[in-house]
Parts: C-alpha cells; structure tokens; sequence
C-alpha cells in the first residue's frame, strides 16, 4: 500500500513537472531566430530586404511571433507599434545600410535580443547608360556615360568591351567610334557581375551632317518597312535628344532630313490643304504632314483616311492636279513635299501641330505667316539678337525654316521646285537683306515656348 502511494506521489509529480515544463514553454520561452537573409530591393536602389526566420519550441502551443529591427540596444516596449509579425516563419524589412537589433517576442510578450545583425552591402546593383541605342553614321563618335545604382562603398571598376569593334569600337574616356556598317553591343560590366548593354546602330542611311546638293533621290519602294521604321526611329532619337516640344526639337527634324538623311525628298506641289480649303475634304498630296516620322513604306497607308488620289509613298509617282509652272494637271510626279508641307511635317514631328496650312497670305484661314510674330528682315533685326534658329522664313507663298548659321552664312532648310526637293540652301549673311526669296521672318517663341537643348549650328 505505502508503495502504492510513493508511485502516485511520483506519478503526480512528473504530471505536475510536465504541466510545468509545458507552461514554461508556452508563456515563459521566448521564440529564437534560426535565419538571416539580405536580398536586393528591386524596388529601392539604396535598400535592401532583410528577412528573418523565427521559430519556436515545437510543443509550444501559440506559435504566433513578431519582429522588431533597432539601431538602439535599448530592449524596445512590447507594445511598439513597429514590431512586425511573422508570416510564414518569415519577418521581412526594407532598410538602408547600417548596424541593427534584431529583436523578437511572442504573444505572450516574452523578447529575445539577438546579436546584433551589421547590413553592409557593398555592390553594385545597376548600370545605367546615358542611352541604350545608338544610331551613328560611319566615322561618327559619340559619349558612352553610365550611373551606378549602388550600396555601401564599392570600387566602381566597369570593364566596357564591344561586341564587335569592327563595326563600333569604344576608348578608355568612354568614345564610341562607328567604324563600320552594321550593329555592335558596348557590354558594361562590374567587378560583382551587374552588367548592361548598349545597342549600337551604324545606318548607311544617314551620313555626316553636311550641306550636299548632290544626294540621290529616294526612290519608288526604296526601302523595306523594317528599314523607314529604323529611319523614323533615328529621327526620333535626334529630335528627343535635342527636346521633343521645344525649338531645338524642330530644328533637329528640319536638320535631319536635309542633312542626315543620306537622300532627297521630292518637290511636289500639294494643293489640297484641308484646313485651308472647304469643302474639299480630301487631299492630293499624303505625306505632307500627316505623318510622324519619314512616308518611306506603303505599311503608313493604314493611317491614310483623306486621299483621293494615290496613295503613293514619297518617291513614287502621284497624280498632279495643280497648273503651276511646270506642274501640269493630270500628269504623275514622285511624291515629296513642296515648302509649307515640309516646314509642317518639321513642326509636326517636332512636337508641335500647327494644323495642315500653308505658306500664303490670307485673311480667311491661317497660315504659316499667322504664328509667331511677322517682322521684316533688316540687318537692324538680324544683328539684334532677336533672330534664332527655329524660326521661320520666307514670303508671301513660300515659307522655310532658317535652321542655322556661322560667321559667314545663314542656313535655311526648304522645298522649293528651283531646288529640286528637300534641301538646306546656304546664303551669304551680307545677301539676306533684300532677297528674292526671303521677305521676313516669323519669331517663334511665343509658338515654342522653350529652347530645349538648343544650338545655333550642328
């Protein structure tokens, strides 16, 4: 009997030591942390995500657990409203470099303070180019520049190498060099692998920006819709660099396509300007400022909807409807631009929609002579300060853009039936005053608003 007894006391004891193990493990153990990781936020350049892996004791019955990071070692208040609970065994924080507590508690308010956890990344987590294509014709060099996103202190060593330096080669100073015709990657690499590419484009189809009054013409069907679309998109580059929206933005477009452009657009005299001429509601002449970009490949036809004769891409032959001068009616003519249709396509895809007018003077509707402010040309004007390139010039019927000038001639992009097409006339600046061609020029900054990355000369 007395044995008997012993055994219950006994039995009673490790019940209630049992009881009392359980207790202490669930209201008086604290959870513990079996994992740190530091991971990149690709969200936050200069952050990382730093998770941490909490457990607790297997028989402990509320597994619930949070998390606090402090730069403090003061042991916080169980009660902050910055611990962050645990999902999945995981507590997770966006934090910038430096030296942190890392604390944890259970819901019963016990907390650990673990070691503290130094954050010190020192990497390099992206390479960011000043472009990431290059459209360069052959001979030309350009400024390869880069940024670092980066962490902590890190050598800031970028191994660049081309793809191809027969095509595009690249110096220590950061100088792309077109050497060939074709497409070349410039690799831009880190000691720690972040790395980047930049695509370079070395077109045949545009050359060194000088004024050449002996281009080619483009011809019917010339190019392949994969060839306008990369002649649309260097013209677009050129136009972003200098400022979509702004004055520089049209004279890179008056500049590329007289200059850059290794051909020349046709003179066709359009007539059917709608705004101009109610009720005609169709036009003879698609491609004159309808489009973005060059009219180079029958795929623009889908945007077409206002033609009644055509449609003919620049180049190809379209039906003429005007008498005027060598323009007979009836009679077919390669597709082009006369004068107001190239200065509004340069408008246009300089950022600015003046609507389909021309280069007349007229009280009924608008007109190219209508924007800005209309002063005549005198050499007071022309020494004033006043006059920049942008601006627009010409005479009642004619209109061009003056697209730059240097110590001894201004530049004047135009069309005109005299000059064959689409070029960029040169003229001697003491023969500007009393020109025949050149009457007035039209000032521009009321129209323009900025100047954007502006220059007087290419």
């Amino acid at each position: 009997m007395k044995n008997k007894k012993v055994l219950l006391i006994v039995i009673i004891i490790i019940i209630l030591g049992i009881i009392g193990y359980l207790g202490y493990i669930n209201f008086k153990m604290p959870p513990y942390v079996t994992n740190i990781e530091i991971n990149e936020s690709k969200r936050f350049d200069n952050q990382v995500i730093f998770n941490i892996e909490v457990d607790n004791h297997p028989l402990k019955f509320n597994k619930a657990t949070w998390c606090l990071l402090s730069e403090s070692d003061d042991l916080p208040n169980k009660k902050d409203n910055n611990w962050v609970q645990a999902r999945n065994g995981y507590c997770s924080f966006t934090v910038e470099d430096g030296e942190y507590n890392i604390f944890v508690k259970d819901t019963y308010g016990n907390i650990v303070d673990s070691n503290k956890q130094k954050v010190n990344i020192d990497k390099i987590l992206e390479i960011k180019p000043n472009k990431t294509t290059f459209y360069m014709w052959k001979g030309m060099e350009q400024l390869l520049t880069y940024e670092l996103v980066k962490l902590g202190n890190v050598e800031e060593n970028i191994k660049i190498t081309s793809s191809n330096e027969k095509i595009a080669s690249i110096n220590d100073d950061g100088i792309i060099k077109a050497n060939d015709y074709g497409t070349a990657y410039i690799n831009l690499v880190s000691d720690d692998g972040a790395n980047s590419k930049v695509k370079v484009i070395v077109s045949p189809f545009i050359t060194k920006p000088v004024v050449n009054t002996k281009k080619s013409y483009i011809s019917c069907k010339q190019f392949s819709e994969e060839e306008a679309k990369l002649i649309d998109n260097i013209l677009f580059d050129r136009i972003n660099e200098a400022g979509y929206g702004t004055r520089a933005g049209v004279i890179a477009a008056a500049r590329f396509i007289t200059l850059e452009f290794s051909y020349r657009i046709h003179y066709f005299y359009e007539n059917g300007r709608l705004n101009n001429y109610a009720p005609y509601k169709h036009v003879d002449g698609e491609g004159r400022y309808y489009h973005r970009g060059l009219y180079l490949n029958e795929s623009k036809f889908k945007d077409i909807t206002s033609s009644f004769v055509g449609p003919a891409i620049w180049g190809c032959d379209l039906q003429n409807y005007t008498d005027w001068g060598p323009y007979i009616t009836g009679k077919y003519y390669p597709n082009g631009l006369d004068c107001s249709g190239f200065v509004t396509w340069a408008l246009l895809n300089g950022g600015f929609d003046v609507g389909d007018i021309g280069a007349g003077e007229n009280a009924d509707h608008d007109d190219l002579d209508d924007l800005g402010e209309k002063v005549k040309i005198t050499e007071e004007l022309m020494n004033s300060g006043r006059v920049k390139a942008g601006d627009l010039i010409g005479l009642n019927g004619h209109m061009a853009i003056l697209a730059g000038w240097d110590d001894t001639n201004y530049y004047i992009a135009e069309s005109l039936n005299t000059t064959g097409g689409v070029v960029m006339t040169v003229v001697r600046k003491n023969k500007l005053v009393n020109n025949s061609i050149y009457d007035y020029i039209i000032l521009m900054d009321s129209v323009y608003k900025e100047d954007g990355n502006y220059s007087n000369m290419w």
